[in-house]
Protein backbone atom coordinates (compact mmCIF):
# COMPACT_ATOMS: atom_id res chain seq x y z
CA UNK A 1 0.00 0.00 0.00
CA UNK A 2 2.77 2.52 0.60
CA UNK A 3 4.40 1.57 -2.32
CA UNK A 4 1.14 3.26 -4.40
CA UNK A 5 0.85 5.92 -2.16
CA UNK A 6 4.64 6.55 -3.13
CA UNK A 7 3.36 6.39 -6.88
CA UNK A 8 0.61 8.18 -6.56
CA UNK A 9 2.47 11.36 -5.19
CA UNK A 10 4.97 11.25 -8.25
CA UNK A 11 2.25 10.90 -10.67
CA UNK A 12 1.07 13.80 -9.16
CA UNK A 13 4.16 15.77 -9.24
CA UNK A 14 4.94 14.60 -12.45
CA UNK A 15 1.01 16.10 -13.52
CA UNK A 16 1.72 19.69 -12.05
CA UNK A 17 5.49 20.05 -13.05
CA UNK A 18 3.98 19.29 -16.36
CA UNK A 19 0.84 21.47 -16.44
CA UNK A 20 3.36 24.07 -15.50
CA UNK A 21 5.87 23.88 -18.19
CA UNK A 22 2.89 23.73 -20.52
CA UNK A 23 1.66 27.56 -19.13
CA UNK A 24 5.65 28.53 -18.80
CA UNK A 25 6.06 27.97 -22.62
CA UNK A 26 2.39 29.68 -23.86
CA UNK A 27 3.57 32.73 -21.81
CA UNK A 28 3.84 36.21 -23.37
CA UNK A 29 7.22 36.76 -23.40
CA UNK A 30 10.06 39.21 -24.29
CA UNK A 31 13.59 39.69 -23.54
CA UNK A 32 12.76 40.86 -20.10
CA UNK A 33 9.20 40.34 -19.44
CA UNK A 34 6.93 37.22 -19.13
CA UNK A 35 3.22 37.18 -18.46
CA UNK A 36 2.44 33.46 -17.41
CA UNK A 37 0.85 31.41 -14.88
CA UNK A 38 2.76 28.66 -14.46
CA UNK A 39 2.95 30.06 -10.66
CA UNK A 40 -0.30 28.60 -10.21
CA UNK A 41 0.22 24.28 -10.75
CA UNK A 42 3.93 25.06 -8.73
CA UNK A 43 1.27 26.65 -5.89
CA UNK A 44 -1.01 23.68 -6.09
CA UNK A 45 0.82 21.19 -6.41
CA UNK A 46 2.68 22.15 -3.25
CA UNK A 47 -0.04 22.59 -1.29
CA UNK A 48 -1.34 18.74 -2.57
CA UNK A 49 1.86 17.08 -2.18
CA UNK A 50 3.50 19.23 0.49
CA UNK A 51 6.72 21.47 0.35
CA UNK A 52 9.11 19.42 -0.39
CA UNK A 53 7.56 17.88 -3.34
CA UNK A 54 6.94 21.51 -4.34
CA UNK A 55 10.49 22.50 -4.08
CA UNK A 56 11.52 19.74 -6.40
CA UNK A 57 7.87 20.76 -8.76
CA UNK A 58 9.25 24.02 -9.43
CA UNK A 59 13.13 22.95 -9.71
CA UNK A 60 11.72 20.27 -12.54
CA UNK A 61 9.67 23.27 -14.32
CA UNK A 62 12.37 25.56 -14.56
CA UNK A 63 15.28 22.54 -15.86
CA UNK A 64 12.37 21.61 -18.24
CA UNK A 65 12.19 24.58 -19.58
CA UNK A 66 15.76 25.63 -19.85
CA UNK A 67 16.60 22.24 -21.92
CA UNK A 68 13.19 23.46 -24.43
CA UNK A 69 13.12 27.26 -24.67
CA UNK A 70 15.69 29.51 -26.45
CA UNK A 71 15.22 32.37 -23.65
CA UNK A 72 16.24 30.31 -20.68
CA UNK A 73 19.81 29.26 -19.62
CA UNK A 74 20.90 26.84 -16.65
CA UNK A 75 20.24 27.48 -12.41
CA UNK A 76 19.90 30.69 -11.43
CA UNK A 77 17.45 33.28 -9.73
CA UNK A 78 14.71 31.98 -12.22
CA UNK A 79 14.95 28.66 -10.65
CA UNK A 80 14.72 29.70 -7.09
CA UNK A 81 11.67 31.79 -8.45
CA UNK A 82 10.08 28.62 -9.43
CA UNK A 83 10.74 26.94 -6.64
CA UNK A 84 9.74 29.48 -3.82
CA UNK A 85 5.95 28.78 -5.56
CA UNK A 86 6.14 25.28 -4.69
CA UNK A 87 7.86 25.55 -1.25
CA UNK A 88 5.78 27.94 0.45
CA UNK A 89 2.20 26.65 -1.37
CA UNK A 90 3.25 23.62 0.58
CA UNK A 91 4.54 25.12 3.55
CA UNK A 92 1.17 27.32 4.43
CA UNK A 93 -1.81 24.76 2.57
CA UNK A 94 -0.21 21.64 2.87
CA UNK A 95 -3.91 19.74 2.66
CA UNK A 96 -5.43 21.69 5.01
CA UNK A 97 -9.42 20.34 5.61
CA UNK A 98 -10.53 24.27 4.77
CA UNK A 99 -8.87 26.78 3.21
CA UNK A 100 -9.06 30.31 4.81
CA UNK A 101 -8.73 33.05 2.00
CA UNK A 102 -7.74 35.66 4.00
CA UNK A 103 -4.51 33.72 4.26
CA UNK A 104 -4.44 32.43 0.94
CA UNK A 105 -4.63 36.26 -0.38
CA UNK A 106 -1.25 36.94 2.35
CA UNK A 107 0.79 34.11 1.50
CA UNK A 108 0.25 34.28 -2.57
CA UNK A 109 1.12 38.08 -2.09
CA UNK A 110 4.24 36.85 -0.34
CA UNK A 111 4.99 34.29 -2.33
CA UNK A 112 4.59 36.68 -5.50
CA UNK A 113 7.04 39.67 -3.82
CA UNK A 114 9.41 36.60 -3.31
CA UNK A 115 9.28 35.41 -6.28
CA UNK A 116 9.74 38.66 -8.59
CA UNK A 117 12.52 39.73 -6.37
CA UNK A 118 14.69 36.57 -6.70
CA UNK A 119 13.46 37.20 -10.53
CA UNK A 120 14.93 41.23 -10.48
CA UNK A 121 18.06 40.26 -9.39
CA UNK A 122 18.84 37.48 -12.39
CA UNK A 123 17.29 40.28 -14.59
CA UNK A 124 19.85 42.63 -13.04
CA UNK A 125 22.86 40.10 -13.61
CA UNK A 126 21.66 39.96 -17.39
CA UNK A 127 21.03 43.46 -18.13
CA UNK A 128 22.27 45.99 -15.00
CA UNK A 129 20.78 48.97 -14.87
CA UNK A 130 18.19 48.23 -18.20
CA UNK A 131 16.13 45.98 -15.79
CA UNK A 132 14.35 49.09 -14.50
CA UNK A 133 13.34 50.31 -17.62
CA UNK A 134 10.66 47.51 -17.83
CA UNK A 135 10.13 47.54 -13.92
CA UNK A 136 7.30 49.21 -13.90
CA UNK A 137 5.41 47.21 -16.19
CA UNK A 138 6.03 43.86 -14.01
CA UNK A 139 5.29 45.10 -10.85
CA UNK A 140 1.67 46.39 -12.67
CA UNK A 141 1.42 42.74 -14.19
CA UNK A 142 2.28 41.03 -10.52
CA UNK A 143 -0.59 42.84 -8.88
CA UNK A 144 -3.18 42.51 -11.81
CA UNK A 145 -2.05 38.65 -11.76
CA UNK A 146 -3.34 38.81 -7.40
CA UNK A 147 -6.98 38.17 -7.75
CA UNK A 148 -7.31 35.56 -10.76
CA UNK A 149 -4.28 33.54 -9.13
CA UNK A 150 -6.29 33.53 -5.99
CA UNK A 151 -9.60 32.72 -7.49
CA UNK A 152 -8.00 29.95 -9.45
CA UNK A 153 -6.36 28.58 -6.54
CA UNK A 154 -8.88 28.29 -4.29
CA UNK A 155 -11.52 27.23 -6.89
CA UNK A 156 -9.22 24.02 -8.24
CA UNK A 157 -7.95 23.68 -4.90
CA UNK A 158 -11.90 23.36 -3.18
CA UNK A 159 -13.25 21.02 -6.12
CA UNK A 160 -10.33 18.48 -6.46
CA UNK A 161 -9.99 18.33 -2.55
CA UNK A 162 -14.08 17.56 -2.07
CA UNK A 163 -14.69 15.87 -4.94
CA UNK A 164 -11.72 13.70 -5.36
CA UNK A 165 -9.71 10.57 -3.57
CA UNK A 166 -6.99 12.95 -3.26
CA UNK A 167 -8.08 13.60 0.41
CA UNK A 168 -6.90 10.04 1.43
CA UNK A 169 -3.08 11.48 0.78
CA UNK A 170 -3.39 13.69 3.61
CA UNK A 171 -4.35 10.82 5.68
CA UNK A 172 -1.51 8.34 4.70
CA UNK A 173 0.83 10.48 5.48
Amino acid sequence: MKQSHRLRMLILAGFFASMGVALKHFAIQTAEFRLSFYDIPLFLGGMFLGPLFGLMIGFAVDWVYVLTSPWAFSFNFFTLSAMTWGFLGGLFFFLPKKLNMVKLSVIIIITSVIAFTFNSIQLYIMYNTGMFAVLPVRIIAMILKWPLQIYVISMIYNRVMFHSPLTLLHDKQ
